[in-house]
């Protein structure tokens, strides 16, 4: 699973223009015996890519913490992390209890990234299953992946999402990993996603209307403009 989850984020960049070279780390805690490993079940070992731009953006912006997958295109050099613990979201929880997740952003690491740039300009991207979906657990991981110095965070389903708009249905890939999601689009199986918006979770009450007081006059009898015969003693 760990080789397929590489190879994605690595096909991933290639499909927008990056140089990519792979980097494997040892994870410190397998490197002691005796302790146990705090990772979840099925994590895989530290995976580091360093990717360079080689079409940079003519308007660099700043993208925000969580990347949209077309975000990357402004990034013009990143140290990037997998760690796609798919049976897991990365609740606050999840994060607190491993400290893993902060190995490519040591001290050790972002030198040797530097040595290989040969420039200090660059960010790090923490690629994830998902984050919380709720606003307040979602917004208390970020802020915990902000204190550790990650300077990004890519979610696994944006990355599938433009991975999928960027291949054609009808075209053909060398690449086995392009070609099976080529495949599972042209057939079908992944359709276009609708556009997503932002509803309100519980149903609004339609507002009440305006309570106008009003003091009611009292009829007024009309009278005829003429009276009957009979009543004028004709």
């Amino acid at each position: 699973m760990s080789d397929v989850n590489l190879q994605l984020v690595r096909e991933f960049f290639e499909l927008n223009l990056f140089y990519v070279l792979t980097h494997w780390q040892q994870d410190l805690t397998s490197m002691h015996a005796g302790l146990g490993d705090d990772r979840p079940r099925g994590a895989e070992a530290g995976q580091s890519l360093f990717v360079e731009n080689m079409q940079p953006a003519l308007t660099l912006f700043d993208a925000e913490f969580v990347l949209r997958g077309e975000d990357v295109r402004c990034i013009e050099r990143a140290v990037v992390e997998v760690r796609a613990w798919h049976a897991d979201r990365f609740y606050s929880s999840v994060v607190e209890a491993n400290p893993v997740l902060t190995q490519f952003v040591s001290a050790d690491s972002l030198s040797f990234a530097r040595q290989l740039f040969g420039t200090p300009n660059f960010t790090t991207i923490l690629v994830i299953s998902e984050l919380p979906a709720s606003a307040e657990p979602r917004q208390r991981s970020v802020q915990l992946l902000q204190e550790m110095g990650i300077g990004h965070v890519l979610e696994f389903p944006a990355l599938l999402r433009t991975m999928l708009n960027m291949l054609s249905a009808h075209g053909n890939y060398a690449s086995p990993t392009l070609q099976t999601l080529r495949l599972l689009k042209r057939y079908g199986f992944i359709r276009r996603q609708q556009l997503e918006f932002s509803f309100p979770t519980e149903a609004v009450s339609p507002p009440s209307s305006p309570h106008v007081e009003t003091v009611e006059e009292p009829a007024v009898r009309e009278e005829p403009l003429w009276k009957d015969d009979e009543e004028e003693g004709v």
